[in-house]
């Protein structure tokens, strides 16, 4: 049996592919030597200040109490906590996802209407610290 193709980005695939094609854009030598930005790799705290920014935006989303300000808030608190490192997009998805699964599963714990009593003290506490956001 053959194994299945893996699957690259549209980069890859137009330029030819290469182990490192998928994650360079076409800038040739002299834009990867001088515009490269330095992927940062994160300490625990930032790590654990991530996973609760993403766990409250998803408690105020399932509440249905995330409006523009409170995502504005939300996107000032994430600048505040990364202070401007460049982080891979693979490490931003598991974050994301996990602080996703304990908020979904949290919400799936409350039973019929018990969400209600988590949306009026967590939900609107995380909505709260988003509009407080400098």
């Amino acid at each position: 049996m053959t194994p299945a193709p893996r699957c690259r980005s549209a980069f890859a695939r137009e330029s030819g592919g290469g182990r490192f094609a998928s994650k360079l854009a076409p800038t040739g030598f002299l834009g990867l030597l001088f515009a490269t930005p330095v992927l940062a790799d994160l300490d625990a705290a930032t790590r654990e200040a991530l996973e609760e920014s993403y766990y409250e935006v998803e408690v105020a989303s399932y509440c249905g109490l995330v409006n523009e300000a409170v995502a504005a808030g939300f996107h000032r608190q994430q600048q505040r906590i990364l202070g401007g490192a460049v982080v891979p997009r693979e490490t931003l998805d598991t974050i994301r996802g996990k602080a996703w699964q304990a908020a979904h599963w949290e919400w799936q714990n409350r039973g019929l209407g018990g969400f209600r009593g988590w949306c009026r003290k967590q939900g609107q506490a995380a909505a709260q610290r988003f509009l407080a956001e400098p």
